[in-house]
């Protein structure tokens, strides 16, 4: 038996992209499988037209590339991988609104910056929710609103021949940390798809 290798998310990103592995560019069926963490109702929610938005995991810019395509004024989309980095440029060269930086959630702020925010797939990988939550809530405007997709995980995630740890939380916890970090909770809703919830937020 092959034994898998444990890594960080920063090394397991990077790997997926030496292996060549970019939602952004699936075919479509890859892209629907995707959309079961978003869909519809995240960017009803999300309302990005003309918004300064923040989008943290911005990954190989899936998300990102419908949230322009839609019309929002400018979008700031960080991640901790830059090989992923690289790739999310390239698949948004056409975009020039856009501004990608390499950072970590935990780390980065900007006060009173952004009308919105969001994240999709990345808070799994969050150990410090608390203070990532913090620094969200910090960079937005009075108003702001931020959108959190949130799925059900275990503890490790095996992909190819490596092993990720995971830092799960029920929607429970998140909703406490949303309203000890000083959010209003506007609504809690499963996706379509019953994958993921979604809680949308506004600072107050």
């Amino acid at each position: 038996m092959t034994l898998m290798k444990i890594v960080s998310a920063f090394e397991h990103y990077e790997s997926l992209m030496d292996e060549g592995n970019d939602p952004a560019q699936d075919p479509p069926i890859g892209q629907a499988y995707m959309s079961q963490w978003d869909g519809p109702l995240f960017f009803d929610g999300l309302k990005g037209n003309d918004k300064r938005i923040l989008e943290i995991g911005i990954g190989t810019g899936r998300v990102a590339k419908s949230v322009l395509g839609l019309g929002c004024r400018f979008l700031t989309g960080i991640d901790i991988s830059p090989k992923t980095l690289v790739r999310a440029d390239l698949n948004l060269r056409k975009f020039s609104n856009k501004e990608l930086v390499l950072a970590d959630i935990c780390e980065f702020v900007r006060p009173n910056t952004f009308d919105a925010a969001y994240s999709v797939l990345t808070f799994l990988h969050v150990e410090d929710k608390e203070r990532a939550l913090r620094n969200i809530y910090d960079s937005l405007l009075l108003n702001g609103t931020f959108m959190l997709s949130v799925s059900e995980d275990e503890e490790w995630f095996d992909f190819n021949d490596r092993r990720v740890m995971l830092n799960p939380a029920d929607v429970d916890e998140y909703v406490r940390l949303f309203n000890k970090t000083g959010f209003h909770i506007e609504w809690v809703k499963e996706t379509e798809s019953r994958t993921a919830t979604l809680i949308h937020a506004i600072k107050k």
